[in-house]
């Protein structure tokens, strides 16, 4: 019987499920340092100076989201600066800034119902300023006018137009810190024309696009954590400047989005926020000074942040489930995972999701995906694999899948790949995947069916299958579809409906059962394998001496090959000769097996004829047989020799 060695494939995860991921927490308390230096020097003959100033614009202040516990400052508050001044006439080195012990909490502007897109001029009375163009964010250039009205276009829901702009810029923009996008923030138009830039430069494209389209944005400036190797090998720390948006939402107010961290509608607790302004070009600081023949010489901003006291996890409001359409295929065969999600929140909700696999399962066109929820909506995602096709014959592996989400929420299945199982196509896998994700119902849609799941070549064989409305809708004109045959049909809350077919087995191989339902509500789609099977037939190759000599052993080496699709079962293989009888039994053959049969120091005649003779069965117990003759000639090496050979084959002649 062949042997199969069982593969159990793990994966290298690409990130680490820690209790203490600090995005996860409910809360944090950190201390924050924010410190500058400037120098005035002499620039002429008679230096004079009266009076120095420095309004230092990023300052943390108390929101929904975070409050500042402690502040040692020097300096003056005003509303959100705060100003320090010098009246000592001396030149020379001042130093400037503040440390502030302050706790952020995981809090959102929930937006709970659909507010209604476009926004007119009552829904942002007061806001107007936010929706004009700013020096770095060009919301009246016109390809990003165009752009930003063909991704909102048809879209009568804000959360949806806003969130249809910002995963746009972050699936079209590739996050890059160079020269270009570290030292000076880079305009929405050259980012559009570029698709790359750091956080200031994505976060300025996407409130250009909002304000083209009328919708109140603003650019946050503040301090985040990161864990991005690249990012903190560039910029020396995990605790960076960091740019992010603001989107405003009539009767709600400013909701966050942070596209470089995949948070819509959000920001986690590591975002410190120090200001809210037009544009990016607004100053960090601004600086005052009364005198005569002196030069200012500012220093960059320095920014520290050690964390104090951390929270505790809190609970995704995003559930997830994974589904896998074949849970048995062959080697080089596709694949479809199905990712499930129910937001649990009363409110909009987005995630980012991505699948894990080993190496030997590709994953097929983009793996990212950002999908929004509205409040308790379910919604599908899918992605299509392929199975490597250079596996071990003689191996079944099992793969898992592993689909997690931004926050590390994941979820774990698995299949297996053994030679001779079902093998679909990517153009099957293709049809069997979803167009629309937006149509949540389908997940109260279910399809079965019930069939013979072997078949003999020329077989016909009834095919029955279900569709049932688990939901509280009535689903009309649904197109009902099994293979070839469609019904449009109305299918009212908790009822099922059939439709049969005749199967007739043509094809030899592994075959499937398309069944599908569709409406503007549903859109559902799944498969039902199944065998076409022919008659088991096998080939044996016998490979033996050319010749056979007195007192040397004899060795038949068999070769057994399947040669149809259908395995050959109980196999029994019998080499008969004179003086020599071996058997061999196989419970079935799948693929080539090599048998070597051996007999020491055998009776040899002048003329040795041996007979192989094979028996197998098909699945339903019919007997098959394959019969040859090998002769093999004697060969004497001495006049003894002869003698006794000839004596032998006189002798046979009464055996």
């Amino acid at each position: 019987m062949k042997m199969y060695w069982w593969v159990m494939v793990f994966l290298l995860l690409p990130f680490v499920l820690a209790d203490n991921n600090l995005y996860l927490e409910n809360e944090l308390s950190v201390q924050l340092e924010v410190n500058g230096k400037l120098t005035l020097a002499a620039d002429g003959p008679g230096p004079r100076v009266d009076r120095v100033s420095v309004e230092l614009l990023l300052f943390p202040k108390d929101n929904y989201r975070q409050e500042v516990l402690e502040l040692s400052n020097s300096g003056e508050v005003q509303d959100n600066s705060v100003t320090y001044s010098w009246n000592d006439r001396q030149l020379g080195t001042k130093e400037f800034g503040y440390s502030a012990y302050m706790k952020m909490t995981n809090a959102r502007q929930k937006v709970k119902t659909k507010i209604p897109f476009p926004l007119n001029d009552k829904d942002i009375k007061g806001y107007e300023q936010y929706t004009l163009p700013s020096p770095k964010i060009e919301s009246n250039n016109p390809d990003i006018v165009k752009k930003a009205a063909e991704l909102v276009q048809g879209e009568d829901d804000e959360f949806k137009a806003v969130f249809n702009m910002a995963n746009w810029v972050a699936e079209n923009v590739d996050y890059k810190l160079d020269q270009l996008t570290t030292e000076v923030a880079q305009p929405a138009s050259w980012v559009l024309q570029n698709k790359r830039g750091a956080c200031d430069e994505m976060t300025s494209l996407f409130v250009a696009m909002a304000r083209s389209q009328g919708i109140p944005a603003r650019f946050v400036s503040g301090i985040s954590y990161t864990e991005q190797a690249d990012v903190v090998r560039t910029l020396g720390t995990q605790w960076a400047p960091h740019g992010w948006a603001e989107v405003y939402f009539p009767g709600v107010g400013w909701v966050s989005f942070d596209i470089t961290f995949d948070e819509y509608g959000y920001i986690d607790v590591t975002h410190i926020v120090l200001r809210e302004g037009l544009d990016p070009d607004e100053p960090a600081t601004k600086y005052e000074w009364f005198a005569r023949e002196v030069k200012l010489q500012p220093e960059k901003l320095s920014t520290n942040v050690k964390i104090r006291e951390e929270g505790t996890v809190v609970s995704e409001e995003i559930e997830l489930e994974q589904e896998i359409l074949a849970s048995e295929v062959d080697f080089g065969s596709y694949n479809l995972v199905k990712g499930i999600l129910k937001n649990t929140a009363n409110y909009y909700a987005a995630t980012t999701l991505r699948l894990a696999t080993p190496s030997e399962v590709q994953v097929q066109g983009t793996n990212k995906r950002t999908i929004l929820l509205s409040p308790r909506e379910v919604k599908e995602t899918f992605w299509v694999v392929k199975v490597s096709d250079t596996l071990a014959q003689n191996f079944v592996y099992q793969f898992p899948t592993l689909l997690y989400s931004e926050k590390n929420v994941s979820i774990q299945e698995e299949f297996t790949a053994q030679a001779g199982k079902t093998k679909y196509s990517k153009k099957e896998m293709e049809e069997l995947t979803v167009k629309d994700e937006e149509k949540g119902y389908s997940r109260k849609v279910t399809l079965s069916c019930e069939y013979e799941h072997e078949l003999m070549q020329g077989q016909e064989s009834p095919v029955t299958c279900t569709i049932k409305n688990s939901g509280t809708q009535v689903l009309s004109n649904l197109n009902f579809c099994v293979d070839h045959v469609c019904e449009t049909i109305s299918l009212a809350s908790n009822q099922e409906k059939q439709e049969s077919i005749t199967l007739t087995a043509q094809d030899v191989g592994w075959q499937k059962i398309l069944v599908s339902a569709e409406n503007d509500v549903v859109e559902k789609k799944t498969s039902f394998p199944y065998v076409v099977l022919d008659k088991p037939n096998l080939s044996v190759s016998v490979n033996h001496p050319a010749v056979l000599k007195l007192k040397e052993d004899l060795e038949f080496v068999l070769d057994v090959t399947k040669t149809s699709f259908g395995s050959p079962e109980q196999v029994v293989i019998i080499v008969q000769g004179s003086g020599f009888e071996k058997k061999v039994e196989l419970q079935q053959i799948q693929q080539e097996q090599t048998i070597k049969l051996k007999m020491e120091n055998p009776f040899v005649m002048k003329t040795n004829t041996y007979s192989v003779k094979t028996t197998w069965k098909d699945k339903t117990g019919q007997l098959y047989s394959l019969e040859k003759e090998i002769i093999i000639p004697g060969k004497a090496e001495s006049l003894g020799e002869t003698f006794s050979l000839w004596f032998n084959t006189f002798a046979g002649w009464f055996m």
